[in-house]
Formats: C-alpha cells, sequence, structure tokens
C-alpha cells in the first residue's frame, strides 16, 4: 500500500485499486506468492523491494497484450515495488536485470510488462532502456513494454 499511496502523490491512478478494493486484489498476490513467483530483495530482515515474474499469463494479461503465439516463450512482469527508503538506488532497474538472467536462464525469449499511459514517470523511466511496443485502450490506456532476453 506504501508503493499506491505514494504513487497518487505523482498524480497517477497507478495501482489504486490496492488502496480502493485490496482485499479482492489480494489473492491475486497471494497466488503469486504461493506459486514462487514473487521475489522479494531483503536486507537485514527487512523487505525492501519486490519483483513477480509470471510465467503463464493472468487475465489481465490476456486482456493488455492478447493471446501469444507461444506462452512457454514469454514471462509477464508484475508489481516492482521498492521500500521509499530506498528509493533512487537503481534497485528497480536491478531488478529487472536480474530477472532477464533468471527468464534467459529458463529459457524463454521475452519478458512483458504494462503500466499506465498516464504514468508519465514510469513511462519515462522505462522508455530510456526498453522500447514502447503499443498501447492498449482496456482499463484505460496501457503502455506494453517487451524485453527480447
Amino acid at each position: 500500500m506504501q508503493a499506491a499511496t505514494w504513487l497518487q502523490t505523482k498524480g497517477t491512478t497507478q495501482w489504486d485499486y490496492y488502496l480502493t478494493h485490496l482485499e479482492e486484489n489480494t489473492q491475486e498476490i497471494l497466488d503469486s506468492i504461493l506459486k514462487g513467483n514473487t521475489y522479494i530483495l531483503m536486507k537485514e530482515n527487512k523487505a525492501i523491494a519486490t519483483i513477480s515474474l509470471e510465467d503463464q499469463p493472468t487475465e489481465w494479461d490476456t486482456d493488455i497484450w492478447g493471446q501469444a503465439r507461444n506462452n512457454n516463450d514469454i514471462v509477464y512482469l508484475h508489481r516492482i515495488v521498492v521500500d521509499r527508503e530506498y528509493a533512487g538506488k537503481q534497485i528497480g532497474e536491478k531488478l529487472i536485470e536480474w530477472a532477464v538472467q533468471l527468464v534467459k536462464g529458463q529459457g524463454k525469449q521475452y519478458i512483458r510488462f504494462d503500466c499506465l499511459r498516464s504514468n508519465k514517470g514510469l513511462n519515462t523511466y522505462y522508455q530510456r532502456k526498453y522500447e514502447l511496443k503499443g498501447i492498449a485502450n482496456i482499463y484505460g490506456e496501457h503502455c506494453k513494454y517487451e524485453i527480447v532476453v
């Protein structure tokens, strides 16, 4: 919730549903953890960052990306969160770099992720390294990114 609250201060509605409908969205997070698809970066017994890498598309992913030709080649990245105390230390960038190596080691070819088009800060951050692959006009406008690993 810390990340969603911080995003609101940046003028974006990214992750507002975690503030307004947390109970309805908790199961997706728990399922990812139970499947071993959520990774937590710890420092001195404190969680400072997390990233989720889903090896099968969620309903959300299918809505945003459509049906993939071969889902066995694709990992969907969700919920990169960095504790605000550790902001500005390139932890998010390093998590993505780590994810690329992990996914490559699994024999996958692509990492896909998205964010709200209105989230200018996050899109600027992503577009420094990743090509914008398109805009999905569902649940608002979402910018789509894909990394070839």
